[in-house]
């Protein structure tokens, strides 16, 4: 079996760890055709990982969604190591990755096809951006004190316009991170499903959406086109401005997370809420 292994520098900032996991995964007679320690954004050599079986990452959720963003197409299954001190999408801790390597060496896992979103930028009728994402599109204001009003249509309906300080729109997998914090629902993450959660909107009522996996979004900034505001897409952050347009569907592509087979997604997840909430 072949892997490729990806360490955040800030985890594992001499490598230690990551050597430690490819010589345990070479002991067991598979091979580790790459290694990298990498930071967040950076470059990163993905030219021997179409090869690999399995790809693992080791560090915290930001570091498998990077990995996520620049294999997306290779479809190669992915699993984390968490590193970090909370992990929704890095199901295996530290001190857990024997059992991790021996269970992938013998068959023991299954693979969970995650959806993601697409999302296109339009200024001024001309699309400036395309991109995908795993977790989440999210749009918030730029500057401290002030609100950006961001109307939303669902399949060419109005549904309201937010003033506030943005709108997330995310995938089932990405229901238990930003989406989740502005108090949007958690979702099964293999749910056909998208989310919408507007964040602390200067209103009486605030409600999320569930809406069907075909459904096509349009968020519009209502603001002068002078006026800046924050587009980010699992993490990656970019300006957009007023009277930009940003539709959002679900993508074509989908991200093969490696599921181990005694971990259950409700099991971890009220793990994981009690530990943050102790």
């Amino acid at each position: 079996m072949k892997f490729s292994l990806y360490a955040n520098v800030n985890k594992d900032t001499n490598g230690t760890f990551l050597n430690q996991v490819c010589l345990f995964i070479e002991s067991l007679g598979s091979e580790v055709i790459h290694s990298e320690l990498i930071t967040k954004g950076g470059d990163t050599d993905t030219s021997r990982v179409r090869n690999s079986d399995i790809i693992i990452t080791l560090g915290g959720d930001g570091t498998l969604l990077d990995i996520a963003q620049k294999t997306k197409s290779l479809s190669i299954p992915l699993v984390g190591i968490n590193l970090g001190s909370l992990g929704f999408l890095t199901q295996i801790e530290k001190v857990n990755y024997k059992e991790l390597i021996h269970s992938i060496t013998k068959g023991q896992y299954s693979i969970s096809k995650r959806s993601m979103l697409s999302a296109q930028i339009l200024r001024d009728n001309e699309v400036i951006s395309n991109v995908d994402a795993l977790n989440d599109v999210v749009i918030t204001r730029k500057i401290t004190g002030d609100t950006a009003a961001v109307s939303v249509h669902i399949n060419g309906s109005y549904i309201d316009t937010y003033d506030g300080d943005g709108v997330i729109i995310s995938t089932p997998t990405g229901s238990t991170g930003y989406q989740m914090s502005a108090g949007g629902p958690v979702s099964d993450p293999e749910a056909d499903i998208i989310l919408m959660t507007p964040i602390c909107p200067h209103m009486m009522h605030k409600q999320s959406y569930i809406l069907k996996n075909d459904s096509c979004l349009e968020l519009i900034v209502e603001e002068n086109k002078d006026f800046e505001c924050c587009f980010s897409y699992d993490g990656i952050v970019s300006s957009i401005y007023g009277k930009d347009i940003i539709k959002v569907k679900k993508s074509n592509l989908f991200i093969p997370l490696l599921k181990m087979q005694k971990n259950s997604f409700y099991e971890n997840l009220r793990n994981k809420i009690y530990y943050r909430g102790n």
